[in-house]
């Protein structure tokens, strides 16, 4: 039913149960897990050190999959979450997303603590396959 299914991750705390989801839905449709980390294309940070933390956020869902035998494709991809995720789920072949509600940005932003954030807002809003929502709690 869902071959590929993606799992956006930001290392952010909230990402923990959309990963361990993922792992069971893949799991149980015998399914790969995409898993995508966008690297802000005009960060404040040096780009060596954004993709040293972007390879190990994948290297973690990787690990936590490979203990299940199920399979998983990594993106580090430079670019805008907000922007480019349509994109970006429609080149990967992906049949399911999975995505937390709220992401690092929405830790750091207290006023958005009641919604949900501005990347899984616009995956809802613009995507044309099924959505799979993991609240944060």
């Amino acid at each position: 039913m869902f071959e590929n299914i993606m799992v956006p991750v930001d290392g952010s705390k909230y990402n923990d149960k959309a990963i361990e989801i993922a792992i069971e839905m893949a799991l149980k449709f015998n399914s790969k897990i995409i898993a995508v980390h966008v690297l802000e294309e005009f960060s404040k940070n040096s780009y060596t050190d954004d993709e040293d933390s972007g390879d190990d956020i994948l290297a973690n869902v990787t690990n936590k999959a490979k203990v299940h035998n199920i399979d998983v494709i990594e993106h580090l991809i430079t670019g805008d979450p907000l922007r480019d995720m349509k994109t970006i789920i429609r080149k990967s072949g992906t049949d399911l997303v999975i995505i937390s509600s709220k992401g690092k940005d929405e830790i750091k932003n207290k006023e958005l603590e009641n919604h949900f954030g501005s990347v899984a807002s616009r995956v809802i809003k613009n995507s044309d396959i099924p959505i799979l929502l993991i609240g944060s709690s």
